[in-house]
């Protein structure tokens, strides 16, 4: 089976759809722009 990599290259907040559609939260998302993950097997990289 093939390695996939998963690259965070953007990170964007919509404060007014959150408002609109989910419950407020302060912080939404704890990943990091160039942050990468690997995945093997289509399993679930770690920390994703």
């Amino acid at each position: 089976m093939k390695k996939l990599k998963i690259e965070v290259i953007r990170k964007t907040e919509y404060k007014d759809l959150m408002e609109k559609y989910e419950n407020p939260i302060e912080y939404a998302c704890d990943m990091v722009e160039g942050q990468v993950f690997y995945v093997e097997d289509l399993k679930k990289p770690e920390n994703f």
